[in-house]
């Protein structure tokens, strides 16, 4: 599994959940053909991450261009800094409990 990881960084720790209810009002994660996964968290008051997990590299790579302008923008809206990078699932470290 191909992983991409959106880092953001808030200059107003305020705006954080502002932000997140734009993404759910407005990314549609069923329009990325291979997304297997999407998850969010909240790592410090003005620090989120979020995961990406894809079945192949092709549907990442596909889809990497629309996730870079989507959170550009929202850069600009929210105040903050996005980074995007990718990576794969280390599957002799990867644990879900059935």
């Amino acid at each position: 599994m191909f992983c991409a990881f959106l880092n953001v960084r808030y200059s107003n720790p305020k705006l954080m959940h502002v932000g997140h209810q734009y993404v759910s009002e407005n990314f549609d994660p069923t329009e990325m053909k291979g997304l297997l996964e999407l998850k969010a968290y909240h790592i410090a008051p003005d620090k989120g991450i979020g995961i990406f997990i894809f079945d192949n590299q092709n549907n990442l790579q596909k889809h990497l261009p629309n996730l870079k302008l989507f959170f550009k923008d929202y850069e600009e809206r929210f105040t903050c800094k996005s980074t995007i990078e990718t990576g794969i699932v280390n599957s002799e470290l990867f644990y879900k409990s059935d």
